[in-house]
């Protein structure tokens, strides 16, 4: 039995059984190369799950969204180490609990899928390292360090032409499980916090930040890369926001469901380089 074929039926018990309401996974997309979220509430719509290379889209953000979890009952969601560094973070933050998810882990390894064994975000407390290593691509790093060479003029030149892409969709904030305020700085207008104009200082505003939001949160699962409509390169701020965090805390963004969130906690260690 393969593995789409043993979660499939994994998934199935558990509906069947009553033990979660709900089973996130991933069925076919409009393309064949393309898989979209699917939600399963019956065993029967549990036969319909995919389970291939295809699927890379981070699943948690679903489980943030609506209320889903507030009635106390479990779900269910398919979810690769990023995602996993994802659902670690939602728990540090006290966004999602614990006991209310079963996991269905995967990883795509030379473009094949392999099973990470366990259900509950404990059982993978000792993919440490392989959750250090779910990082930016190599594509993203060796852009990012372009970027680093080149003069803070260059850099600024880059980042506008860049940023006078953005049509202020907020594809991004929704895509990114990070983004869960229920009222976003940019839906504030009293007072206006962040200009709603597509316009370069606006643009600038917005997708900054986003990005100091994300600093020390992020967990590199592209999908606001993935979301853009005008593929704005969002993934190379973000890379850089965590790098800096490492170099400055020696953090990695969601390796447990344990850490103290690094911007939110203090400690009689951390460097105070910003004091003049």
């Amino acid at each position: 039995m393969g593995i789409q074929e043993q979660y499939r039926s994994e998934a199935a018990s558990l509906l069947s059984s009553g033990e979660v309401k709900l089973v996130i996974g991933f069925g076919p997309g409009t393309t064949a190369d393309r898989r979209r979220a699917l939600f399963a509430r019956t065993a029967e719509e549990a036969e319909k799950l995919v389970l291939d290379p295809a699927c890379i889209a981070n699943l948690t953000t679903y489980l943030v969204a609506g209320g889903l979890l507030s009635d106390g009952k479990k779900v269910a969601i398919f979810l690769k180490p990023d995602a996993i560094r994802s659902l670690n973070i939602l728990i540090s933050e006290s966004q999602v609990k614990p006991e209310q998810v079963v996991i269905f882990g995967y990883t795509i390894e030379n473009n094949e899928i392999k099973e990470l064994p366990g259900h509950s975000i404990g059982d993978f407390a000792n993919l440490g390292e392989k959750l250090r290593t779910a990082t930016a691509p190599p594509s993203v790093q060796q852009e990012a360090e372009k970027l680093e060479a080149m003069s803070p003029a260059e850099r600024f030149e880059y980042w506008k032409e860049q940023f006078a892409k953005c049509i202020k969709c907020y594809a991004c904030r929704q895509a990114c499980p990070m983004c869960y305020c229920r009222r976003c700085i940019v839906d504030v207008n009293q007072p206006q916090w962040v200009s709603t104009s597509s316009h370069t200082l606006g643009n600038f505003e917005w997708n900054l930040v986003r990005a100091f939001h994300l600093a020390g949160r992020c967990a590199a699962c592209g999908a606001c890369d993935r979301a853009c409509p005008v593929n704005i390169p969002l993934r190379l701020i973000n890379y850089r926001m965590g790098k800096e965090v490492k170099e400055a805390f020696d953090y990695y963004a969601g390796e447990s469901s344990d850490q103290n969130p690094v911007l939110a906690s203090f400690s009689q260690d951390d460097p105070e380089t910003f004091i003049l």
